[in-house]
């Protein structure tokens, strides 16, 4: 049986041609799929937006407030995304038209809002955001984030300014309370020669025996040493209050400080360089399903060349073509990633017996069904390529996708083919289920193949 299979194949070298052309499907859509995706998100420089600038500048606390200038020169310069400066109509009508993604309005009173931030009546500082979220979805939501960042980093700013003119005031409240120290002290001094005086006077009136004089003179002295204690008090916390506002420090890394307290680190423990490494386990796994697909149309594994004796060997010498074809098609596909795609992996071995791991698990659930179902078979292939498609959690985690995908998401053969894929390319973690769950369905499937071949054989010895 495995001679005749070959033998024939060797006779009509044109099907030898196709077998091996379907064997290049995988590798050229995954290359093509990938490569156009391959780092999409290090390209948003590319992405027009339009920031629009109605703002005028404000002076305040002897400072030239223009905000909106500021901002409008940052973001000419930023490299997350093209931004261009330009009339509100230029604007709005090729944001539109499709020409652009996302307008900045800056309003007129937006620096002279921030000024009022520490008055009696607050007014709201107030940044205008338009998008065209019909024109494509997902840049809809990259400009989301970069307004998200624009508004903090304003709100930084402007923090930042209020923080500087707090902490002038403080500096100056600081002086203010070293000066007037300064001069209670001065008026200690002189209520200290006034007693003086007070007590030189009354020693002088002494003789005199003028009763009501000297009682006037002691009141007077009372009072003078109840103006001195005062004054000493007063002198006591003016010089406290000074010490505690002198260990607070107004500098401008103060106010950046008190603008933005909390800083963060960040690492991640599996990072994938770009959004083609990230997308590869999926593509991967669709080139290898619609690869299977192209096998299982062109190559008829229920067909034989020479009478079969027995169901396994029936079984085995298509298996053998089959096999052959999955082994070319995953090193196809294994050299495109790392040569053509330049896919970083964790594991290259991990990864090539992951692909021909996959190659072998979707070539045997497809001949199955066509073998065992016949038409139906065939259009079983294409539903059960659209369940895994929404439920394998190749784009989405299942937490984000319908309840009907979650319930799908464990009983498709794509899950856990991704699973694998993930871990050889960027996770590493342990598949062991993973594996063991593939290999018993490759061998469940090709088991059902060969009672398939033995209840042909049985009903009909000569039946093709």
């Amino acid at each position: 049986m495995l001679t005749s299979e070959w033998h024939y194949l060797l006779q009509h070298k044109m099907n030898l041609v196709v077998l091996v052309m379907i064997a290049l499907i995988p590798a050229i859509y995954c290359y093509l799929y990938l490569s156009s995706m391959w780092n999409t998100y290090g390209h948003t420089d590319d992405i027009p937006v339009a920031i629009v600038n109605h703002d005028r500048a404000v002076h305040t606390h002897g400072q030239t407030i223009a905000i909106g200038q500021k901002l409008t020169t940052s973001l000419k310069h930023t490299k997350d995304l093209d931004f261009h400066k330009l009339s509100a109509t230029t604007a709005h009508n090729r944001l539109k038209s499709g020409k652009l993604y996302l307008v900045v309005t800056v309003p007129a009173d937006f620096s002279y809002n921030a000024t009022t931030l520490l008055t009696q009546h607050p007014q709201h500082m107030q940044l205008h955001y338009s998008f065209n979220s019909g024109q494509n979805f997902i840049v809809s939501k990259m400009t989301t984030g970069i307004a998200t960042a624009i508004t903090a980093k304003v709100n930084r700013d402007v923090v930042r300014l209020n923080s500087q003119i707090l902490l002038t005031a403080l500096h100056n409240t600081n002086v203010g309370m070293r000066h007037a120290a300064q001069g209670n002290a001065q008026l200690v001094q002189g209520t200290q020669q006034l007693q003086q005086g007070n007590q030189r006077l009354q020693a002088a009136t002494t003789p005199i025996s003028n009763v009501p004089l000297t009682r006037s003179l002691a009141t007077t002295g009372t009072g003078l040493n109840r103006l001195q204690l005062g004054a000493a008090n007063l002198a006591t916390n003016l010089n406290r209050g000074s010490t505690h506002l002198q260990s607070i420090h107004t500098s401008v890394t103060n106010a950046n400080a008190i603008a933005q307290p909390v800083t963060t680190t960040n690492h991640d423990i599996a990072k994938v360089p770009n959004n083609g490494t990230g997308m590869a386990p999926f593509a991967i796994a669709i080139g290898l399903y619609v690869g299977g697909i192209a096998l299982g149309t062109m190559y008829d594994a229920g067909e034989w060349h020479c009478k079969p004796q027995l169901a396994i060997t029936w079984w085995g010498s298509k298996a053998a073509i089959i096999g052959g074809v999955s082994l070319i098609q995953s090193s196809l596909l294994f050299g495109t990633l790392r040569l053509a795609n330049n896919l970083t992996v964790q594991s290259q071995a991990g990864l090539f017996c992951t692909i021909l791991l996959g190659s072998l698990l979707f070539l045997s659930l497809i001949f199955c069904l066509r073998i065992l179902l016949g038409g139906f078979g065939t259009w079983l292939i294409s539903i059960v390529l659209v369940l895994q498609l929404a439920s394998s959690g190749g784009l989405y985690p299942t937490s984000l996708v319908s309840p009907l995908a979650q319930h799908l998401n464990p009983w498709l053969p794509m899950t856990y083919l991704i699973d694998l894929l993930r871990s050889a390319i960027s996770t590493n973690v342990g598949t062991n289920t993973a594996w063991g769950l593939i290999l018993i369905m490759i061998i469940g499937f090709n088991l059902l193949i060969i009672l398939k071949f033995h209840l042909l054989l049985k009903r009909d010895p000569l039946a093709n």
